[in-house]
């Protein structure tokens, strides 16, 4: 018994002792969260002022860097330089049609090639828009190649002679490493005959030049032809090949510069137009 009491002393002292020790550890754990947590309500201050002034300059300075960086191995990559042929009918047509192609494919690296097919000469200044044309085409940073034939002439009425038409451009394109041509599509924008001979005339080439990518301007109904910027939202929809330039005043330099055409409706044209801003191009 006193054995047994002795043993249960013991038991009853050793358990005191835990409780004890218990007690002081609980203590300390309490006090060491209390310490730690006052560490990180200063580590939350120093978060809340200079922590966060670091983060957000440092984020510029890491997005400036990784631009660097980026800029610079790119730069270090050779780009194939691809030529690009641009079929139009008149000068200006380039300027009223087609910035936004021409836009979108320099900053790629292509390289853009004006084939013009008339001087423009129906009010008999035919020499005056070559001038104008070339002095565009210099604006625009495009080469520009003008065709003078009796055969082809400016014309609200006349038929171009197709098959010569497709000559032309083919020659050009087997003589400049042409890898696409983009053109007016059946309806020519505006439904001048000359736009849509050149999209006859290009279609023609569909067979003989099957190495080459064909695409043709979409025509639009006149709403959406005057939608101006608006009609972004529509042909993002409905059109898998969208060029946008968002630079009105490149398109207005660029039509002044044919100062025999830039009339008062051509200047509403091109504030209003959508074509100043947006080009779908549809695969022929």
């Amino acid at each position: 018994m006193d054995f047994i009491s002795s043993k249960s002393e013991q038991v009853c002292k050793i358990f005191i002792l835990i409780l004890i020790k218990s007690i002081v550890n609980l203590n300390n754990i309490i006090n060491s969260i209390k310490y730690i947590m006052g560490y990180f309500e200063d580590v939350l201050d120093w978060i809340d002022e200079d922590f966060i002034f670091l983060i957000k300059y440092g984020l510029v300075i890491a997005n400036f860097i990784s631009i660097f960086i980026i800029l610079y191995f790119k730069r270090q990559q050779p780009m194939e330089v691809k030529q690009i042929l641009i079929v139009t009918a008149h000068p200006d047509d380039e300027a009223m049609f087609f910035i936004p192609t021409i836009e979108n494919l320099k900053s790629q690296n292509y390289n853009i090639h004006l084939f013009c097919l008339t001087n423009g000469n129906f009010n008999k200044i035919g020499k005056i828009r070559e001038i104008e044309l070339e002095k565009c085409c210099k604006y625009l940073g495009i080469k520009c190649t003008i065709v003078n034939d009796i055969e082809i002439e400016d014309s609200m009425t006349k038929q171009w002679p197709l098959g010569k038409v497709a000559n032309y451009i083919e020659n050009y394109v087997q003589s400049n490493d042409i890898k696409g041509i983009i053109s007016f599509d059946q309806y020519g924008i505006s439904g001048h005959i000359n736009h849509i001979s050149c999209y006859q005339a290009v279609i023609r080439l569909k067979d003989k030049l099957k190495d080459i990518k064909l695409f043709q301007l979409e025509s639009t109904n006149i709403i959406r032809k005057y939608l101006s910027i608006f009609d972004f939202f529509i042909s993002s929809i409905t059109s898998e090949h969208m060029m946008i330039q968002m630079n009105p005043i490149k398109v207005w330099k660029a039509m002044a510069i044919h100062h025999s055409q830039f009339v008062w409706y051509r200047r509403l044209f091109v504030i209003f137009s959508r074509y100043s801003y947006i080009n779908t191009l549809q695969a022929i």
